[in-house]
């Protein structure tokens, strides 16, 4: 051993203790030596002892009586006894006390000394693992009480915000405390709903970190009333600004427009959304055609949604990739086709659904993935939004501001947002705070791209990698001079907005931009304005548009 130990020899009979601590020393071992009970139990401060050795019978009474308080006092501390007798019940009692071994007389030191050093060597092992076993009690009691704060976090997130919609029903069925999967809705300022699926990487609580910045930007971004794509891209650069590149967070969304009668999906990295009719007949899928958010820059993710008439559905399924991978049925593997089938045989009814797909795990015995499903009754959710009505108040008092944007702080992607910010200050209904992001985006994109940068829309089209490379090119040759001139003006009288975008660049061709299909992927945007403003002027001449929005 490294260190010296101490062992206390409590012996009467003094060839006895020579022979004893002679035999100890030569271990390197350190022995105080007592001869009564009264010697010993003043050597009871000394917090070094790692072993009492104990003749039985001493002059001033039994050495048992100390038994108590040495296993009080040193509770890791072998105690063995020196005896020349052979009492088996007074062996036993002792056995019982907590006496360790005994050693017969005449003493034979060879063996009493490895003994003593057995027992000293053993007692720093437990004495390890018992330090260790606190340790490990301490941590694990740690780990509870943070998981217990995290969940409790958690919960207060999910609850706080999410509302609960007669038509919307979800099983989730989780791989432990905490789940990586979400299912969260909200109501826009128009009356839209507005629903996300999320899929985390990954399992337990670190997934379910990667969730939290996903719901509450999320519900933030509902409530200002912004667009699907502006959500959307929102939820990438929080993504980005929050979470570790290596993590990502596949989901769903979808908005349920009953005043347009519509319902958009976009997929990003998720199983495909099944579409069912009135007879709850599958007939349509929705696959993935974009990648999770955290793959790709927020810059180029697509903010394309596939849009249906929301009278031709009356259910919709979409769930995570927990339900569907992995699965068995009659000793055979099935093929996601398989899974999907099986899953639109009860549209509605995500419980059972659930319940059926985990009992065919291939296997069992293992931790699965996180398992959500969700099922929309449309039929249900048309009377639920058409019995919400959107309260519409005019602000008071007129105003009017405008402002210059140079060189790079053209490329400024979340300006828009603090002007809307500041729109609804002024007591707009953020309905028509997401009329005027949306319009108010495309004029600023308009004027950058197409008057400044001189890109072709229909370039997007033809050749898309060839689009982002002139579009790049073209922004590292900006310079200072360059810039657009916004200013905006309400008149309450009107109850009208009137926004003005003129660019320093070459404008663009607007007859050919508004006339083009509204089924293509590029130039809608002045089409999307034409529609979504009461007024809509273009000044070739000067490269100024004027918009007007009235409330």
């Amino acid at each position: 051993m490294n260190k010296i130990s101490k062992v206390l020899l409590l012996e009467d009979n003094a060839s006895t203790r020579l022979i004893v601590s002679k035999a100890l020393q030569i271990k390197g071992i350190e022995v105080i030596l007592t001869s009564t009970l009264e010697e010993a139990r003043q050597c009871f401060g000394d917090n070094s002892i790692k072993l009492f050795l104990l003749d039985v019978h001493l002059p001033d009474g039994m050495s048992d009586e100390l038994i108590p308080q040495i296993r009080r006092l040193y509770p890791m501390a072998p105690i063995l006894m020196i005896t020349a007798e052979y009492d088996s019940s007074h062996m036993a009692r002792l056995f019982d006390a907590g006496v360790k071994d005994f050693i017969q007389k005449p003493i034979l030191p060879l063996l009493l000394s490895n003994k003593v050093q057995s027992f000293l060597d053993w007692s720093e092992v437990e004495l390890a693992l018992f330090r260790a076993n606190e340790n490990y009690l301490s941590i694990m009691q740690e780990k509870e009480q943070e998981e217990a704060l995290a969940f409790f976090v958690y919960d207060h997130i999910l609850h706080t915000h999410s509302c609960s919609i007669e038509g919307v029903d979800v099983a989730t069925l989780s791989s432990g405390r905490f789940c990586g999967d979400i299912l969260i809705s909200a109501k826009s300022p128009n009356g839209n709903l507005i629903i996300m699926l999320g899929d985390a990487t990954g399992h337990g609580m670190a997934a379910a970190i990667t969730v939290y910045p996903m719901v509450v930007t999320f519900n933030a971004m509902v409530k200002k009333g912004l667009s699907l794509g502006a959500i959307l891209r929102e939820l990438s650069d929080k993504h980005s600004e929050t979470v570790p590149s290596n993590r990502f967070f596949a989901c769903i969304l979808i908005e349920i427009s009953l005043s347009k009668n519509t319902i958009s999906i976009w997929n990003g990295g998720m199983p495909n959304v099944l579409i069912f009719d009135h007879h709850k007949q599958l007939i349509d899928q929705i696959t993935a055609k974009n990648m999770a958010i955290g793959i790709l820059p927020t810059n180029d993710i697509s903010t394309k949604f596939e849009t249906f008439p929301l009278n031709s559905i009356e259910y919709l399924s979409f769930f995570s990739d927990g339900l569907i991978e992995n699965k068995r049925h009659k000793e055979q593997t099935l093929s996601f086709d398989d899974v999907y089938s099986i899953i639109a045989e009860f549209p509605s009814d995500p419980e059972y659904t659930i319940t059926r797909m985990h009992a065919m795990e291939a296997d069992l015995n293992s931790s699965h993935d996180d398992m959500t499903l969700c099922s929309l009754n449309l039929g249900i959710l048309r009377q639920e939004l058409s019995d919400s009505p959107v309260a519409k108040h005019s602000p008071k008092g007129n105003f009017s501001f405008s402002f210059e944007l140079f060189g790079d702080s053209l490329l400024n992607d979340h300006f828009t947002l603090k002007l809307v910010e500041l729109i609804e200050s002024y007591g707009f209904s953020q309905s028509f705070c997401q009329r005027f992001f949306t319009v108010m985006t495309e004029l600023i994109v308009n004027s950058v791209d197409h008057g400044i940068l001189n890109i072709q829309s229909n370039l997007k089209k033809a050749d898309f990698i060839s689009y982002l490379d002139n579009r790049n090119a073209a922004i590292s040759t900006l310079s200072d001079n360059q810039k657009i001139t916004v200013s905006l003006s309400w008149e309450s009288s009107k109850k009208s907005l009137f926004l003005c975008v003129s660019d320093s660049g070459n404008g663009y061709q607007i007859d050919k931009e508004i006339n083009t299909s509204n089924d293509q992927t590029y130039g809608r945007g002045l089409g999307i304005l034409n529609t979504l403003c009461n007024d809509f002027i273009y000044d070739q001449n000067t490269n100024t548009t004027h918009a007007t929005l009235r409330y």
